[in-house]
């Protein structure tokens, strides 16, 4: 396979523009142009279910989505058992070879990027640039899910999401974790060059007080009026790229 052996400890990787000097809401009127040039004006959500590190599955059997958390695979027997078992996407980072694995087979990868408010311009550079790295030398990555450490701050968060719309161009999707960044952050971001909400896609849900008051689950109602509201057209994705209009 000719992306076999990448390594994040690569220590040569190409430069990446820098947009540290550029307003941040100039830096999102690109993201967004830039996104609705590659995929038009328009966010989407997805029904989905995980299989679990004891076999079992989470979430609804009519899921449209089928994933894997890569943290998991040891415990299932690997990615072979996983992809074996339904799963069609894999869900994670810093394993190149298990990516590659995954695509090898015709299922997709979705790339956890970790990131923390306050950490250093040069360590988030690196970051990115070992990931353009592997985009480079031919790891075909569907997506990439920007993953908080620790609490979530809205303006670095909205950086974040626009440069990896700008400096990633080949990773088609950037998705939100409405779970990790909460639904107003996750809104914005769909402002900032984002076009997916990752989020449990529910019939009905229990209103949001008490003990679920940090209920991540959203009705498939409430995730297209969350994107309508962001002044884009929602879609329900159907399919690894079939979507289906959602009506008003």
């Amino acid at each position: 396979m000719s992306n076999a052996g990448i390594s994040l400890a690569t220590a040569t990787a190409p430069a990446l523009p820098d947009f540290a000097s550029l307003d941040l809401f100039e830096l999102g009127r690109r993201a967004a142009a830039a996104r609705d040039a590659q995929l038009g004006p328009r966010a989407s959500f997805v029904r989905s279910r995980q299989l679990l590190a004891t076999g079992a599955w989470r979430g609804p059997r009519d899921a449209r989505e089928s994933y894997v958390e890569l943290a998991d695979l040891a415990a299932l027997g690997g990615w072979a058992a996983a992809h074996q078992a339904g799963v069609g996407l894999l869900v994670g980072g810093g394993d190149p070879e298990l990516h590659a694995a995954a695509r090898a087979s015709q299922a997709r990868s979705l790339w956890r990027l970790p990131f923390r408010s306050g950490e250093s311009p040069l360590e988030r550079r690196k970051r990115l640039d070992q990931l353009r790295l592997l985009v480079e030398r031919g790891l075909p990555i569907w997506g990439v899910l920007p993953t908080p450490e620790g609490e979530p701050q809205g303006l670095d968060t909205l950086h974040l999401i626009a440069t990896l719309r700008l400096d990633l161009p080949e990773i088609p999707h950037v998705v939100l974790d409405v779970a990790a960044l909460g639904p107003r952050l996750a809104q914005m971001s769909l402002g900032f060059g984002a076009d997916e909400l990752w989020a449990p896609i529910v019939s009905e849900r229990a209103l949001r007080l008490g003990g679920n008051a940090n209920n991540p689950s959203m009705t498939r109602k409430e995730a297209a009026v969350l994107i309508r509201g962001a002044g884009l057209t929602a879609f329900e994705r159907t399919g690894p790229n079939e979507y289906s209009e959602e009506s008003p």
